[in-house]
């Protein structure tokens, strides 16, 4: 995984845009806490089901191509719980094709990441690189950039860039279990 070297201290101007950016995802993400909503809204994984953390995408929604409009989430992040899946977080990620430099309304609160480990087959990722590279079938590439508004307590905060699985894990297992909790992601 690959993290800009970002060190400027934000603005005034910018610590307010990233709190707009959190407060504005966190709004609008919250119908999909339940996971049938997401799916029954487009959302399908892209990363291995059952898994502790999986990620899910809508590709119409990724394919309009915006970049970070809280009203238009591409990717959602589920963790899974003894007590059901629990949305952790929402994940803005840059179209393929873009070469520009990804939108930091924040300054250094707002961080993009790549990941440069993952292996690729068909219909996501189907896991990470090794000394042996990747599953037969798969394909190592690095992914477009992207940016997670964490939505469940991990460490560094809301728009920390990449926070370990385990970080996720504890987290997500002390967020209360819903009313009608989800199944596994």
């Amino acid at each position: 995984m690959v993290t800009p070297n970002c060190t400027a201290a934000p603005t005034a101007a910018q610590q307010r845009a990233a709190v707009t950016l959190v407060n504005q995802t966190v709004r609008a993400a919250a119908r999909y806490r339940s996971l049938a909503v997401a799916k029954a809204a487009g959302y399908r994984p892209i990363t291995p089901t059952g898994a502790r953390v999986v990620h899910y995408i809508n590709p119409s929604v990724y394919l309009q191509g915006k970049t970070l409009d809280p009203a238009s989430i591409p990717v959602l992040v589920y963790v899974n719980t003894s007590h059901g899946a629990v949305l952790a977080a929402a994940m803005y990620l840059m179209p393929l094709a873009s070469s520009a430099r990804p939108p930091q309304p924040g300054g250094c609160l707002t961080e993009w990441h790549v990941h440069t480990n993952l292996c690729f087959g068909t219909g996501g990722v189907v896991g990470t690189t090794s000394l042996s590279g990747c599953p037969a079938g798969s394909v190592n590439r690095q992914t477009p950039p992207m940016m997670h508004v964490w939505m469940i307590p991990v460490p560094g905060g809301p728009l920390t860039p990449d926070p370990s699985a385990l970080s996720e894990v504890v987290a997500a297992s002390r967020v209360p279990a819903l009313a009608h909790p989800n199944g596994t992601a």
